[in-house]
């Protein structure tokens, strides 16, 4: 039990960005080909330096099957996530986070209408009225919002608006179960005030069969659905000058657990599990933003985006995958984030163009005694956890963009963030704090990150870029389980320095637009946990990889229109060595060095395609079949290579039938198709799968 037991103790245990500045900032508008006038070219994309991927509006994530976090990662190259039901792991090119704990952030930043979410947890908010979705690869550390040396995800919802009421209504039926109904509506007050309601809930059976003398709190088998959500937006604009968006959602997520068995099982028993634990999972949490936006006489813009986001999770899983042993997992933790960012824009007009900054963030982790337990039930040598982590950042930054010429332009941008992080935590066995050591260590750390840009339009159809881009995450400090260390033990900042060029290339007048881009990336300090050899056994601490990490591949993406036909497909191929490293192996308690190996959770191919034809019906009807394909080579959860760590390569698709009329669609629907059974995740010793296939009937209705 120790080792397990020890690995969970060490790994127990953001944000505004301002996208208009952005906007302002780069030298195209993004827009998505999906909602593209079949008579019309496809619309310019954003690729440079901040924005390198097309947008993800409504309509085409419901019909690639965007529904989540999850799903993402079929449909973006170089883009993996890795979800065992608590937490999420999001890594970009095989940066952002490979270990499951509260101390290491995230190197890939997830924003809800330019706010950083929750780094690592609460991730699983539904995708419902949503503006659009961006991906952003590479690091990010120039300017808006917080540090990252993986990439980021903008996740824009509907703003209210004036002048119109409207509104939409959405109902959904399918297999095991899945009844979900979700719409929105938008009322304008008066010529200066919109609300706009939207609303969220779904219910699903349980994947799973699971077996043996479980519980869940109300009888539902372990890993079925319970969801509702609502978000409020409010828009006050009294004048062309002053905009004010004020947004407030919340969320409530019940999976009745989170089923898993032993990683080494045949894949075959995926879905059937053997569980003897109380099992429950229960996340709830809120956002609470506001954006407000003054321009003045001379155009410059003025912008505030305040926010406040507070979480609750809890869980009880069996931690040893069947019904023999009776090692089990508690927790409770509360998380609360508050941020606020100043943006001063220049106009988006002629040759000198800049933006600069000011953010502040402050990030709370509590664990309260009794809410961290392995080894339930009482008394069998209980690992238990009381945890406090005050976490600030605080930044500077600008860009500025010159156009040397009307063909060429430079980019050239900034930022220095200091951070701290504050590590209150006592570890104890058996329920008693006396039998616990105690710590209370504060970490500081400053760093300066940027980029430099070059963009040459080469006609009216061709466009080059190329920079060079720095990104940061910050440093930590490891729990002290039970006196293990005699001084707590800090680990350092990562750093990773991105240079990268492409291509964006249009054909047939408009109708493809086309980017290709190579890059290269040194990754160094990489935050990995892990035993060194000679160290005593039981204590395998966050600590830095030594040597560099370096990365290097190539990303495409191109979507098309052409009447009714329009397609988009996507290709990446990622090669990342890692570093010398000299560490013991976890199983097999042998020294090894992990240097020239794969950085985990990244696959060395992605591809993904899907195309759609609207076939014209009397009455102004359409019918649009559309299909979607998408492949993840095989990947290492962890750089140790043991058995049960390899996730097998994924072949995966997603089919739709859409008839749509007036203000009504009704839509037929499936996600993996073929029933491919694959495994999402590996936590200490467990598996995670991926949602099996799914078909059902979607009716929505406009107003």
């Amino acid at each position: 039990m120790t080792k397990l037991a020890l690995r969970l103790a060490v790994s127990a245990s953001a944000l505004a960005a301002s996208l208009a500045a952005a906007s302002l900032a780069c030298a195209d508008d993004s827009a998505p080909v999906a909602t593209a006038p079949a008579d019309q070219s496809v619309a310019p994309v954003t690729v440079t330096a901040e924005r390198r991927t097309i947008n993800l509006q409504s309509a085409q994530l419901q019909a690639n099957g965007i529904e989540g976090l999850d799903d993402l990662q079929f449909h973006t190259p170089s883009l993996t996530v890795t979800d065992f039901g608590q937490g999420n792991l999001f890594n970009i090119r095989g940066i952002g986070k490979d270990l499951t704990n509260i101390q290491t952030p995230s190197g890939v930043v997830t924003y809800w209408d330019g706010v950083a979410s929750f780094p690592g947890f609460f991730q699983d908010a539904p995708y419902y009225d949503i503006a659009n979705v961006e991906i952003l690869r590479g690091p990010q550390g120039a300017f808006a919002g917080q540090n990252a040396t993986g990439g980021a995800v903008f996740i824009t919802t509907n703003d209210p608006h004036l002048g119109s009421f409207d509104g939409d209504v959405e109902g959904q039926y399918g297999a095991y179960n899945d009844a979900l109904v979700r719409g929105y509506m938008n009322l304008p007050i008066n010529d200066t005030l919109a609300l706009r309601v939207a609303v969220n809930g779904e219910q699903r059976d349980s994947f799973y069969h699971v077996t043996g003398p479980w519980t869940t709190p109300n009888g539902a088998t372990p890993g079925s659905l319970k969801e509702g959500s609502f978000r409020v937006g409010l828009l006050w604009q009294p004048t062309d000058a002053i905009r004010v968006v004020a947004k407030a959602d919340y969320n409530y997520v019940d999976h009745d657990g989170y089923p898993a068995d032993a990683s080494t099982n045949p894949l075959s028993s995926l879905f059937n599990v053997t569980n003897n634990a109380d099992n429950y999972a229960v996340d709830k949490f809120y956002r609470l933003s506001l954006n407000a936006s003054y321009t003045f006489g001379d155009g410059v813009l003025l912008r505030s985006i305040t926010a406040y986001q507070f979480g609750i999770t809890t869980q009880g899983v069996d931690l040893d995958g069947s019904d023999l042993g009776t090692e089990t997992f508690t927790d409770y933790g509360r998380e609360r984030v508050v941020s606020e960012e100043l943006n001063l824009v220049s106009p988006d007009k002629g040759p000198l163009r800049w933006v600069a900054g000011l953010y502040y963030q402050s990030d709370v982790v509590d664990i309260p005694e009794g809410g961290f337990d392995i080894g339930l039930p009482a008394g069998g040598f209980d690992i238990n956890l009381i945890y406090h982590t005050p976490k600030t950042t605080e930044a500077v930054f600008g860009q500025v963009s010159y156009d040397i010429t009307s063909a060429l332009q430079v980019e050239l941008g900034g930022r220095y963030t200091y951070s701290t992080f504050g590590l209150d935590d006592l570890n104890y066995i058996d329920n008693d704090t006396a039998l616990g050591a105690t710590q209370h260590v504060k970490t500081t750390d400053g760093a300066p990150t940027g980029k430099l840009a070059l963009t040459y339009k080469l006609d009216e159809a061709n466009t080059l870029y190329a920079f060079v881009a720095e990104g940061h995450k910050q440093n930590g400090v490891n729990t002290n389980p039970m006196g293990a260390q005699t001084v707590s033990a800090p680990f350092g900042p990562e750093e990773a320095t991105d240079f990268e060029a492409g291509w964006k290339p249009t054909f047939f007048d408009g109708h493809m637009r086309v980017q290709l881009g190579g890059f290269y990336t040194l990754y160094r300090d990489f935050q990995l946990q892990f035993q060194a050899p000679g160290e005593a056994p039981g204590f395998s601490p966050i600590r830095n990889a030594s040597g560099t990490t370096v990365i290097y591949g190539f990303e495409g993406e191109a979507q098309a229109v052409f009447g009714q036909l329009s397609f988009d497909v996507g290709l990446s191929y990622d090669h990342s060595q890692l570093g010398t490293v000299a560490a013991v192996d976890p199983v097999s308690g042998l020294p090894t060095n992990l240097g020239g190996r794969p950085l985990p959770l990244s696959p060395e191919w992605t591809f993904n395609i899907g195309g759609q034809y609207a076939f014209e019906l009397p009455n102004n009807a359409t019918l649009t079949p559309r299909i979607d394909y998408a492949y993840a080579a095989s990947q290492w959860a962890t750089p140790y290579e043991d058995t049960g760590d390899l996730l097998l390569a994924r072949n995966l698709v997603n089919a739709e039938l859409a008839y749509a009329q007036d203000r009504w669609r009704i839509t037929l629907y499936g996600t993996n198709v073929l029933n491919l059974h694959y495994v999402l995740a590996t936590n200490v010793g467990l598996r995670y799968a991926g949602a099996p296939a799914q078909y059902g009937i979607r009716v929505e209705r406009s107003f």
